[in-house]
């Protein structure tokens, strides 16, 4: 049992795949033209959380394609359970959400399966740390799920992680905002928008719900939620 409890963790992303699908998705995202602002603010090394607004199932692949464009680097996204087990192989996360398990409607399955995912989620959380021990990219959609045409509430959970791996490993990791914004899903050729933030760091916050008023602020504005006043610019495409 010991040895199990302390064996290493082995990077399940493969890379000649995960360039492969990398480079597909560049050439399927031609539909959209890509604007990149504040793209300095990605870290060209060490570890980071990149928490980018989620508005449709291709951001995922946008965030891919950007990393690798700008940096060279591969993201490591976490993801809900469900999702297919070969996305694990270019860089998905798989995490058990406490959505998943209302979902299950008998009380002996729900039990069952909530051992199961304690389990899992340990294993998962663990695996994240590692990740940042190896100086990798973290991305999570703080929100949860998609939201196209308003901000979510951001979970805390990816939050509380990040400060049990600063502590656990002795590092300061820094907090990227991303907004994403697209001026038409449907239309060929429209502008889709990915507008990066200034990282920031959770010792530089009181607390964990100051970091997160900070992130969930600036996501709303880069994705172009801006504020009902006259005088708040507007950061909508123009069309």
């Amino acid at each position: 049992m010991s040895e199990v409890a302390s064996a290493r963790p082995t990077l399940k992303r493969i890379g000649w795949l995960t360039k492969l699908v990398t480079w597909a998705a560049a050439t399927a995202l031609l539909y959209h033209r890509m604007r990149i602002e504040g793209a300095e603010n990605l870290p060209a090394s060490g570890p980071a959380l990149l928490l980018p607004k989620h508005r449709a199932y291709r951001d995922i692949l946008v965030e891919g394609v950007v990393l690798y464009r700008l940096l060279g680097r591969y993201g490591n996204f976490v993801m809900k359970v469900g999702l297919y087990g070969v996305l694990e192989w270019v860089g998905g996360v798989k995490i058990v959400r406490p959505k998943d398990i209302r979902r299950i409607k008998s009380r002996q399955a729900r039990r069952a399966h909530i051992e199961w995912a304690r389990q899992r989620n340990r294993e998962t959380l663990d695996y994240l740390s590692w990740i940042y021990e190896r100086g990798e990219l973290v991305v999570s959609h703080p929100e949860g799920q998609r939201y196209e045409d308003t901000m979510g509430a951001l979970q805390r959970e990816v939050i509380d992680h990040l400060l049990a791996s600063e502590e656990q490993l002795g590092i300061e990791i820094p907090v990227v905002p991303i907004g994403l914004e697209y001026a038409s899903m449907s239309r060929p050729r429209a502008e889709l928008y990915v507008r990066v933030g200034e990282p920031v760091y959770a010792s530089s916050f009181d607390g964990v719900e100051a970091l997160m008023e900070h992130v969930d602020s600036a996501i709303r504005r880069l994705s172009g939620f801006v504020e009902d006043s006259a005088d708040a610019p507007s950061l909508k495409p123009q069309v």
